[in-house]
């Protein structure tokens, strides 16, 4: 259920969602605010921070598991939204965000937040843009829940497939990051689906061989 709710949960949000499309006025406001410039492999923090806004470059959510492992959840680009703001419905659940190359960074705080909020069309396109993710990720958790990562990669790669039952393009972090899961939990269900001939697989490209296995195990 971690991996669930990292994958779909953490950093979700774009500054367009906060902001709306078209709001050159605010966007600025927020552009004028503190940043800073980490190296690649630093992490991103500051204390006193609500969330951050990658203004450019790219970073890596990853978490530590409780045996030292490291998991990367997803990578982010410019553009993206990520902390901790229950306003905004936006959790790191944990997670952190580690620069991949040189990123410049713009801290919001819970000030600077409150701020945004209490303009009227702000706080409208927040509830538009926010309110729609948490229910479909409430769906995700119910779906999560009570089906196994078998029956839910099946379903996601008939929705990806082409004309030609194939699905092109994904790596398995990729498809991870979709499902809400490690990247090493849709291999090992990749390989489980290959065993039994329900797929075939090579570079970036999985091909469907058996469609009526699939949905069999979709709807399960």
């Amino acid at each position: 259920m971690a991996a669930f709710n990292l994958g779909s949960k953490v950093a979700y949000l774009r500054l367009s969602d906060v902001i709306g499309p078209d709001n050159p006025s605010v966007e600025n406001t927020i552009n004028n605010l503190q940043r800073a410039l980490f190296k690649p492999g630093k992490v991103i923090e500051k204390r006193g921070t609500a969330l951050y806004y990658l203004k450019s470059g790219s970073a890596t959510i990853f978490r530590i598991a409780k045996n030292g492992n490291r998991f990367d959840v997803k990578r982010i680009g410019p553009g993206t939204v990520f902390g901790d703001e229950p306003l905004l419905g936006q959790s790191m659940l944990g997670a952190q965000a580690e620069a991949v190359e040189p990123s410049t960074v713009i801290f919001l705080t819970p000030g600077d937040i409150r701020k945004l909020l209490a303009a009227p069309d702000i706080g409208l396109n927040v509830l538009q843009q926010v309110g729609p993710k948490l229910v479909e990720e409430e769906r995700k958790q119910e779906q999560s829940a009570f089906q196994p990562v078998t029956s839910r990669l099946s379903a996601l790669l008939l929705k990806l497939k082409d004309s030609s039952h194939q699905v092109t393009g994904y790596t398995h972090q990729d498809l991870a990051d979709m499902l809400g899961v490690y990247r090493e939990t849709v291999t090992n269900a990749l390989a489980e689906l290959k065993a039994d001939k329900m797929i075939k697989i090579a570079r970036k490209r999985i091909t469907l061989a058996n469609l009526d296995a699939l949905r069999t195990l979709e709807a399960l």
